[in-house]
């Protein structure tokens, strides 16, 4: 009985979450995710960088918008400290270069500015990030293995400790999912997607596929 009420609690938070952008903000980590149910080798997406961004230059605080191979690699572009980095994370700490890398752009975009990102799983223990067409970098799991396809997924995330982040209109557009083949196809519509349940910040979702996202900051 104790579980079933649980649940049924969560289920209302994510229904009430998805729909009005409940959560209040405060200070922490929280995220938007779509992800498949089914099992792919890749995913690619379009990320339009988003307006009006506030992140305070506190060497901690940022804000991510990434593609994922299951838990294995999440790769895409994040803001820190006043500057967008690219980053691969296989595992690993930040100084394991093997696994985990985040390099500033070379060209820092403006609102508006979109990236065509792919993840591939290359089904040996590594996965491959591309911007527009061009590789990223290459890098090996820390733990466990890659070896096989895994569900794929799309992120928009934020790590506050002063709740001052803020965005407008970020979205991941023209998503597809990559088959053993190579070829891509449109995401699929059984998808798994939530607010994560213990995530902070006041997200605007109005739209899952293509996956779009406004952030406000507290009082």
């Amino acid at each position: 009985m104790k579980k079933t009420i649980i649940s049924m609690l969560l289920a209302c938070v994510f229904l009430l979450s998805s729909t009005t952008g409940a959560f209040a903000a405060a200070t922490g980590e929280g995220a938007v995710r779509v992800a498949t149910v089914d099992n792919y080798y890749g995913v690619s997406a379009t990320l339009t960088i988003p307006s009006s961004v506030v992140v305070p230059s506190d060497n901690t605080s940022y804000i991510a918008f990434y593609t994922g191979l299951g838990e294995r690699c999440e790769g895409g572009i994040s803001y820190k400290n006043g500057l967008w980095r690219k980053f691969l994370n296989c595992g690993g700490g930040e100084n394991d270069t093997g696994s985990n890398e985040s390099l500033v752009l070379s060209t820092q975009p403006t609102a508006g500015t979109t990236y065509i990102i792919k993840l591939v799983n290359n089904l040996d223990n590594t996965a491959s990030l591309y911007f527009n067409g061009s590789l990223q970098f290459t890098k090996k799991v820390f733990t466990g293995t890659l070896l096989s396809a895994t569900p794929v997924k799309v992120v928009h995330s934020t790590y506050d400790l002063s709740d001052k982040n803020a965005y407008s209109n970020a979205t991941f557009s023209n998503i597809e999912v990559r088959s053993s083949s190579g070829v891509y196809s449109a995401f699929p519509s059984n998808i798994q997607s939530n607010i994560y349940p213990w995530g902070k910040g006041d997200y605007s979702v109005p739209s899952l596929n293509p996956l779009q996202t406004s952030l406000k900051a507290g009082n």
